[in-house]
């Protein structure tokens, strides 16, 4: 089963893509704070909801004024689940709880004809509304179609007398001319008031157990109405980022031109764009390997991202698309390490990774993990790193590692590289530094190649450090003796 942490959510950028969707009722904002991934043994029911989500992104433009109209009214929803099950329990509603149910069904009853026309164009699999005209019966009996809530005097013979008492009475007591007059009035007005109270409550009573047996129906709506609402958001955020409905493979993982909706935003924001990232996986270990400041962390979470926004319904961010359905998804990342265990960095990685690792082995799973034994020495690190590396071979895992280790690569089935300043002169940009006088790191970040390419052989980590202080000009005497060492 899947479970994610609020600080994994934002690391990888999930958490991003949730509050850039906009729920409009309460049903669809609590799917969206509660999201549910769906397992592999529900691929039926993703494969409907994907295909739901697709047809209604592909219809966006079109059904543009549709779907405006659509949360409109999902916004004027409000929660009556509560209120609901007290019906069904046999508790009597109070006149708020009838006017909020009255109003939720009046809603309900104008989204029907809103979400036929949408249906129409969209043929969505399983979800449909009942009939609200059943209940709103009850609640409005005279059919007035106002949107308050209000018992007429009709609903009991005997409350028609004691309203017509009321009246009565006030009348006589806006004649009334001596105190003592008044006074007998008020009391006789307060006695038929609490009578009108008692009947009132009859009449409320009656009208909950009328609505008792049409609570699983209704409570049932207000259900597919928050999936209507997460649905629509779902496709919008597909149109917004290019989203596609993946192949669904029994082990391999390929994502063409990947993107991280987060990145996408932030990077535009500075006038520069994301560099879609592409990358085939399958059971196993792979190994992404790169300079720091290189990007390997970008790829693999982004490939964690669109993995989860799978699972959760949505349709990934790339060009193109084919993946597995996980167990579970577990990353181990740089800053999501246990300090509070009283342990080393390093001892803190080790039983996180027990952990995770007792969690992945229980099926087919997306196992992640970032600059793994970065807590200990570099040679030690290392080590353990290639042992990690062969062992997860053998599981039944898709597992990705980054690492600026050498010799970790050649024991995975699969190595990328990022390409990094390979194709860039460190001349050129020393050149533009001197020209320009701006930020050497924010230059270098801009010339740098995020991409991956897949590398086949025996290739150590690239050594892009030695680029960067050559760009960077450090001192002649400390580069030289960096270049002898090399």
């Amino acid at each position: 089963m899947i479970s994610v942490s609020f600080d994994e959510k934002v690391k990888i950028g999930l958490q991003y893509v949730l509050e850039s969707l906009h729920g409009c009722s309460p049903y669809g904002q609590e799917r969206i704070r509660h999201l549910r991934f769906y397992a592999p043994d529900e691929r039926d029911q993703l494969e409907t909801e994907l295909r739901n989500v697709e047809r209604a992104a592909a219809a966006s433009e079109q059904l543009k004024d549709v779907y405006d109209k659509i949360m409109i009214l999902l916004c004027q929803m409000k929660d009556i689940r509560t209120s609901l099950r007290r019906c069904a329990e046999g508790e009597t509603p109070d006149h708020v709880e009838l006017f909020e149910i009255k109003g939720y069904l009046q809603r309900l009853e104008s989204l029907r004809p809103l979400f036929d026309q949408m249906n129409e164009v969209v043929h969505l699999e399983d979800i449909a509304f009942h009939d609200p005209a059943p209940a709103l019966a009850i609640l409005d009996p005279e059919n007035t179609r106002s949107r308050g809530f209000y018992i007429p005097d009709g609903a009991t013979a005997r409350l028609r007398e004691i309203r017509q008492a009321k009246k009565q009475v006030e009348e006589q007591l806006y004649k009334a001319l001596t105190d003592a007059e008044k006074e007998d009035l008020r009391m006789k007005r307060t006695r038929i008031c609490a009578e009108e109270d008692s009947e009132e409550m009859k009449v409320r009573k009656a009208m909950g157990a009328a609505l008792a047996p049409m609570v699983d129906d209704l409570l049932a709506d207000a259900d597919t109405a928050g999936r209507l609402d997460f649905l629509i958001q779902k496709a919008l955020f597909a149109v917004r980022f290019g989203g596609v409905r993946p192949e669904i493979t029994d082990t391999a993982l390929e994502l063409v031109d990947m993107v991280n909706p987060e990145l996408v935003d932030l990077l535009e924001e500075k006038g520069r764009a994301f560099v879609p990232v592409s990358i085939a996986l399958d059971r196993g270990a792979t190994v992404i390997t790169g300079a720091n400041m290189g990007g390997k962390s970008v790829a693999m979470k982004t490939v964690a991202l669109n993995a989860l926004l799978l699972q959760a319904g949505f349709l990934v961010c790339a060009k193109r698309a084919r993946m597995p359905l996980f167990h579970t998804v577990k990353m181990l990342f740089d800053d999501l390490q246990s300090i509070q265990s009283g342990l080393s960095g390093f001892g803190s990685e080790i039983v996180e990774f027990q952990k995770a690792l007792r969690e992945v082995e229980q099926g087919y799973s997306l196992f992640l993990l970032d600059e793994f034994a970065r807590g200990t020495n570099p040679d030690e690190g290392a080590v353990i790193v290639q042992a990690v590396t062969r062992y997860l071979n053998d599981v039944n895992a898709l597992s990705v590692l980054t690492t600026h280790y050498d010799k970790v690569a050649e024991h995975a089935r699969i190595h990328y590289q990022i390409i990094g300043l390979r194709d860039v002169d460190p001349e050129q940009i020393r050149a533009e530094l001197a020209a320009t006088g701006e930020d050497g790191v924010a230059v270098i970040a801009r010339h740098m190649n995020y991409g991956l390419y897949r590398v086949e052989g025996k290739s150590d980590c690239p050594r892009d450090a030695l680029n960067i202080c050559r760009m960077l000009s450090l001192k002649p005497e400390i580069l030289r003796r960096i270049e002898e060492a090399y």
